[in-house]
């Protein structure tokens, strides 16, 4: 199973449509987003993607209500999770954070396969034993090449993508 990666989007509806486009055309069907879409229109946008969204919050998440609101009333691929999330896909255990931080602290805890985080707008990966700690970068463009990763469960590797906006 390849699953997409993406982290702070802030409002980058350019950069996000060109990383959801590069996933569409890889076959992925499962995303995870590690927060601070800012506005609720990314989620809009985020919703228009063919295959489930699961999400947590970030720190530059402004309006989580009206998120929640559209991902209850017209987005059910969009599985919003709070702060943090734990999930199981192919095969491997997976958490979703935000902040780097727990991040870490997660990856270290040996509970997981891969722990993703966001927040410093900037790519990194990293191994505590068997646990891969990922932070995809940005969608925004801030701090560089916007950015997403894909990662692969069966072979537990990551690949960075830069994105073309």
């Amino acid at each position: 199973m390849r699953i997409g990666v993406l982290s702070d989007i802030h409002d980058n509806l350019n950069g996000l449509r060109a990383a959801l486009e590069v996933f569409s055309s890889q076959g992925i069907g499962t995303l995870l987003f590690l927060g601070d879409f800012c506005s609720p229109i990314p989620a809009r946008v985020l919703a228009g993607f063919d295959g489930e969204v699961h999400c947590v919050f970030g720190n530059g998440d402004g309006d989580r209500f009206a998120i929640a609101r559209f991902a209850a009333e017209g987005a059910p691929n969009l599985n919003l999770h709070g702060e943090h999330a734990e999930l199981e896909l192919g095969g491997r255990r997976i958490a979703l954070t935000h902040f780097p931080l727990y991040g870490s602290a997660l990856a270290r805890t040996g509970d997981y396969d891969v722990v993703f985080s966001g927040h410093t707008h900037q790519r990194h990966e990293e191994r505590f034993g068997d646990c891969l700690w990922v932070n995809p970068g940005e969608i925004l463009g801030w701090k560089g090449t916007p950015s997403a990763a894909v990662y692969d469960a069966a072979a537990h590797h990551v690949t960075f993508l830069d994105l073309p906006i």
